[in-house]
């Protein structure tokens, strides 16, 4: 706002010619130094995503805890929105080979054989202990350590026991992973009225609990595991994919099955440059003091389509109580978006986040 004043500023003081040099210079030094104080201030964003203590930050689906991550997401999505819609040809990972995998230059060399590799574990471990428990030798590929974040996903009952009728899931597990339980939950919408349902999404599981348990029922049934790798290229040959991983692993499956998400080299060449026609943006917080704190927003809006930036944006919202204790509640505020120039950052949500949330809750 201040850079905005001043701007202004500058556009009465050019129509007063009778200031002096020596008075107009002065004031343009006192000018470009308070713009430059008005630049150095950090963001309320900035001030309090900086005195949070990070630990083994996870990235897709667990978000960005550090300023610094926010920083990398928002200068990966202004390049997104800049990008101009055109045809390009990315990193080939994924190419098609004539012939079978016995005449090419794999023979000699270790290759590990699988019915099924998925490339992604996080939620690749479900599918592919699924289809270990259906007798198929299965490999997995992660970049990472497998494990899940320390936020809740929220999931209804239904669709966990769904997982223990495919045999992967005990129902007792089930019970060790829930952190929380709460009813109703509410939809609703500004001036619209508000519908109360029960048992959607009134679950709050550990992600780190059940990831853990997939993955000794995964390896159990025979998996195997590549933590800390990453797929370098698959050649698709008549009678087998082969995988060759960065850290020099040489993998041979049946069917390969891409879990890797949004940034997937696999998704990049098939998309070959073109934008998404569209993207939910989310900003959330994990806080601590809520006294009413036993029902839960699935979807709520609680304000009109506002500016954001250069850009409108319709804010939804979606609250859970979390298990870190009784008066924890995490909190999303969330938006659909076309990526064009313009479009709201999204440091710029969470500066609306703060404003916006002591009224919503």
């Amino acid at each position: 706002m201040m850079m905005v004043q001043l701007g202004q500023c500058n556009g009465i003081l050019g129509q007063y010619p009778k200031l002096s040099p020596l008075v107009r210079r002065r004031k343009e030094r006192i000018q470009r130094s308070m713009s430059l104080q008005a630049q150095a201030l950090p963001s309320r964003t900035q001030r309090i995503m900086e005195s949070i203590a990070v630990e083994g930050e996870v990235g897709g689906a667990g978000g960005a805890y550090s300023y610094n991550a926010l920083k990398r997401l928002d200068h990966i999505w202004s390049s997104i929105c800049s990008t101009v819609t055109v045809s390009q040809e990315p990193q080939q990972v994924v190419s098609s080979i004539p012939g079978v995998t016995s005449h090419s230059d794999l023979t000699g060399k270790e290759v590990d054989k699988f019915d099924v590799v998925v490339c992604g574990g996080t939620l690749g471990i479900f599918i592919a202990t699924a289809l270990s428990a259906k007798g198929l030798q299965v490999g997995i590929v992660e970049r990472n350590i497998l494990k899940g974040r320390e936020q809740e996903w929220n999931i209804s009952r239904k669709e966990l026991l769904e997982l223990v009728d495919v045999g992967i899931l005990e129902e007792n597990d089930i019970e060790q992973t829930i952190a929380m339980n709460f009813n109703p939950n509410r939809c609703g919408f500004e001036d619209k009225g508000e519908i109360w349902v029960k048992d959607i999404l009134n679950l709050g599981v550990s992600p780190v609990k059940l990831v853990e348990i997939m993955k000794k029922r995964f390896i159990s049934l025979g998996g195997v595991i590549f933590e800390g790798c990453s797929v370098s290229s698959i050649s698709i040959y008549e009678d087998a994919s082969v995988l060759k991983l960065s850290e020099g692993n040489i993998l041979s499956s049946r069917l390969v099955i891409d879990a890797m998400g949004n940034f997937s080299p696999v998704v990049k060449q098939i998309r070959r440059g073109r934008k998404p026609d569209g993207v939910c943006l989310v900003v959330g917080s994990c806080a601590r003091g809520f006294k009413d704190n036993s029902t839960s927003d699935i979807i709520y809006s609680s304000s009109s389509v506002k500016k954001v930036g250069d850009s409108e944006a319709q804010y939804f919202w979606e609250a859970f109580p979390a298990g870190s204790g009784p008066l924890d509640r995490t909190t999303y505020m969330f938006t659909y978006v076309s990526p064009q120039p313009g479009s709201p950052k999204l440091e710029e949500l969470l500066e609306d986040f703060w404003d916006l949330m002591p009224e919503y809750q």
